[in-house]
Order: C-alpha cells, then structure tokens, then sequence
C-alpha cells in the first residue's frame, strides 16, 4: 500500500459492525445518564489553547494537537470535555446546580502506541460539593457499566487528600512532590526507595510512603489508614471514604468497588475522590473520575464538580472479550429484483419500511442470490421482483 493511503498513527476506522456496536452502546449510556437526570450537553472539537494553558486544568501543550487560527490564535483540538463544559458553566450559565452528559471525541498528541483520537462518554455534576454527591456519581459509574452490559468490572476508589497530607508532612520542593506523586501513582516501589533515600526522609515517613499499595481492597483498609494519618488533611479524606462506603454499601454496590489509598491522579486537576473502572478483559482503565473543584477558578468562579467518563473504545473491547458486543439482528425482509424493475422494487421497498420493516434491498441480482442472503442471515422473508410482479420465495 502506497503512503497516501495509509492511516495517520493513533487512529482507526470504525467498520460497520463496530460502529453499529458503537452507536448501541452510546445509545445506552445517553439513555442511562438521562433517566438520572443528566442532560446532554455538546462543545466545539476546536478550543482556544489558553483553556487548557492554566489553572487546575492545565495540560502540557506539546500533547495537544495543535494549529492556528486566521489571526494567529492558538487552537487546540480538544482532549477532555470537562474542561469545555466548565468554560460553559462559568462563562455562560447564572449561578445553580447543573447535570451535565456527553459523548464524543477526544483527541490527544501521542507519539508512542497509544491512541490520538478516541470517544468518551460521561457526565459532570456542576455546582454541588459533598458526600452525597460523590455516592451519586459513583453509582451511576456503576449503573453506566451494567447498562452497556458489562459484568466483571471493579471501581477502585481513593482520595487525594490523603496523599496532599503526607506530602504536607514532608519537607520537599514542589518538584520533589511531582516526582514523589508520580512514583506512587505509578507504583514504583524501587524508585520510591531511590527517592527516599536521595531525600532523607526518615524511618516514620518512609512507612508512610511504603505503606501506600498496602492500603488496598475492601473498607478493612480504613482502620489500617487512620493509623498513619498525621493531620486532619489525611483523616478527613479517610472520613470521607467511610462515609462514601457507607452510602455504597446500603445501595448493594460494595460488590463494585474497592478502594485504593494509593490512588493519586494529578493532585493539580483533582481537589477530593479519585476513582477508576477496570475489568480483566483490558489492561488500561475504562472509566475514570473524581471531584475537580477548582477547575472554574480560572473563570474566577467558584464551582465544585465531579464527574466521570467512560472511555467507549476500551469499553467495547471488553464487551467484545466477554462476548457482549451488541449485534445487529437480521433483516426483517430481503428484496431483489431483475434488471429492468428498479421502480417497482423501490416502491415495494418503501412499502414494506412503511409497515415497520428493515429491508436488505440487494438491488439487481439473480433469485438465487435472495435465496442465499435470506439463508445466509436468518432473514424472515425474502421477495424477488421479475416482469413487475414480486414474488415471496423465502
């Protein structure tokens, strides 16, 4: 195949029966967001680059497609939704609780393997700061996940206030704190020794560190983390989880979550929970969220949030692996016709649409064809259309 006619990295296309597979599931997903109240909300693919330059949302601009606008603006195609929909809110919406759905593309400069563009589905719940609404939105992660059918899936929930408190305990640069939040979010323990090493953290601080990835599983982690809590930024992150816990459990959710004290996330973007939806079927998360409070400070408005979204691609190959991809059903009617009676097939066709049917129109072709299709795809009716006269043959 010549270069020209070669995809660009990171992108694919989307045959017919994944797109069909696609638009079922994004259908399902509009559908659930809206039974609980969210509405849909859409923004422009092009932002200006300043978006995403400063405050809580930046972003580093050299992963962001880039280009310029006829007066020499910054555009930026956009990565996320949630930025958008906080301009939106803060710039044009009166002050007020706000529920927000989305589906579409996201794109992201990537120069290794991973995508560049892809979908993604979510909601945000602007306006509104407390437990309840952090239960809210994490049962309807769950609730998104069994609507588009998946199963086997678990949301790993943490708080990055715990985290903030143990680096408020330590006496380290800023760039010290990146370096350290990126070790545990990646779960490097031979760089977190390195580090602590290098930095001359003592024995107690260390433990804390260390114990991290320890603080896994089911709500017996709580008291094993109130253990190492050193300030009121670490216990009440703890609290709060007991009382997310505690809301979950009463819903019957806690088969769907765990919780993950090692859970950073990027500590500027996320001010409380953090969680992510992962499944055995693909090795990256397919949903991730938490509270983002401080994103509007940009706009010089003070508007809490959380929220999530579902990476669609990665949760349709799960559904693929686990057998769960929606398939589209036969065709109600197969219709051929022979050369010369493209008029009256068109008409029969329009007809039987008319009564409510899906109709596999093969155009010109022989009866035995028909009769193959019909065969092939456990179509319920098959027609075939010669001298005017159309004739049922399956």
């Amino acid at each position: 195949m010549t270069k020209k006619f070669r995809q660009p990295q990171g992108v694919s296309d989307v045959l017919a029966r994944q797109c069909y597979a696609k638009n079922v599931i994004e259908r399902k997903l509009s559908d659930c967001f809206a039974r609980y109240g969210y509405n849909r909300i859409d923004t422009p693919i092009l932002e200006y680059g300043d978006l995403y330059s400063a405050g809580a949302g930046k972003v580093n601009i050299n992963k962001l497609f880039k280009l310029s606008d006829y007066d020499g603006s910054l555009l930026v195609l956009r990565p996320d939704m949630t930025m958008p929909i906080s301009r939106i809110v803060s710039t044009k919406i009166p002050e007020g609780k706000y529920k927000f759905c989305y589906s579409g593309k996201m794109f992201r400069f990537s120069q290794g393997v991973g995508m560049r563009e892809f979908s993604q589905s979510g909601v945000e719940l602007m306006g509104a700061k407390g437990v309840c609404y952090d239960a809210e939105i994490i049962s309807l992660a769950v609730e998104s996940l069994l609507e588009a059918g998946l199963k086997d899936f678990i949301i790993d929930i943490g708080h990055v206030g715990f985290f903030k408190g143990i680096l408020t305990s330590l006496s380290l640069t800023d760039d010290e704190r990146k370096e350290l939040a990126d070790l545990v979010e990646s779960k490097n323990a031979i760089g977190e020794q390195i580090f602590a090493k290098k930095t001359g953290l003592s024995a107690d601080e260390q433990e804390r560190i260390f114990n991290l990835p320890m603080l896994f599983g089911g709500d017996e982690i709580f008291a094993k983390a109130k253990k190492y809590c050193v300030n009121d930024e670490m216990r009440d992150a703890v609290d709060t989880l007991e009382k997310l816990n505690g809301i979950l459990k009463d819903l019957g959710y806690d088969k769907f979550v765990s919780y993950d004290l090692s859970l950073v996330g990027e500590m500027s973007y996320y001010s409380g929970i953090v969680f992510k939806g992962m499944c055995e079927q693909v090795g990256s998360s397919i949903l991730s969220g938490g509270r983002y409070d401080h994103l509007c400070d940009s706009f010089d408005r003070d508007i809490p949030c959380v929220g999530f979204a579902i990476g669609t691609d990665m949760l349709l190959k799960a559904l693929a692996d686990t057998g769960k991809l929606p398939v589209r059903e036969s065709r109600d009617v197969a219709v051929g016709y022979a050369e010369g009676d493209t008029a009256k097939a068109l008409a029969f066709v329009r007809e039987l649409i008319g009564q409510g049917k899906y109709v596999a129109n093969l155009s010109v072709c022989k009866e035995s064809d028909v009769v193959a299709y019909a065969l092939e795809n456990s179509t319920k009716q098959a027609y075939y259309i010669e001298g005017g006269k159309s004739r049922r043959i399956v």
